[in-house]
């Protein structure tokens, strides 16, 4: 395998856009990207190539105000927005060469920590290996049900789909009582 971890550019987008996808099919993350997401500050975008095609992708921004981006309002905070590696590509390393080179550049960049949230309990374990710790837990929830969505109807606009956060200060048995929710998953950070 001729693996080669390097910077994203610009005229790889659909390339990515179509790894992108392809990573997200069997996860429960509810994205399907159109356009390759843009950084307002500095961020390190990497791409895994084997015999020059995308295999994988990281994407780390980094905070220039703390709390701006991530939970924890700390100096030298880095977001990891995205990281993924296609199925068949996957558990040959490539993950973690992604992780150690964004990490190794967010530090040349005077990146002190690194903030990470998934709802994927196999991303969690990945973290986990790398010395991450969970810190924080709300839900995500979808709600589809037509009847218990007529309730925000407003100006015209019938509601059809929810997806919602819920914060570990809200009752959620209550929210799904109320709107019976055909998702709930925990997200971690």
């Amino acid at each position: 395998m001729n693996l080669v971890i390097r910077e994203y550019k610009v005229e790889q987008e659909k390339e990515w856009l179509k790894c992108h996808a392809l990573v997200y099919l069997d996860s429960n993350e509810r994205r399907l990207e159109r356009n390759k997401p843009k950084y307002a500050g500095k961020s390190i975008e990497l791409i895994a190539l084997v015999d020059e095609k995308i295999v994988g992708f990281l994407d780390i921004e980094l905070e220039e105000n703390p709390g701006s981006t991530c939970y924890k309002k700390l100096d030298g905070n880095g977001m990891l927005w995205d990281i993924g590696v296609l199925p068949e590509s996957r558990r040959k390393g490539i993950a973690t060469r992604l992780l150690n080179e964004g990490i190794r550049r967010g530090k040349e960049l005077a990146m002190k920590r690194l903030e990470a949230w998934s709802i994927e309990p196999d991303a969690w374990k990945f973290y986990e290996k790398y010395g991450f710790k969970k810190f924080f837990e709300y839900y995500h929830i979808l709600v589809n049900n037509r009847e218990k969505l007529r309730i925000f109807d407003k100006d015209g606009m019938h509601i059809v789909e929810i997806y919602a956060h819920v914060m570990p200060e809200t009752d959620l048995k209550a929210i799904i009582e109320k709107h019976q929710p055909k998702e709930i998953l925990p997200c971690c950070g």
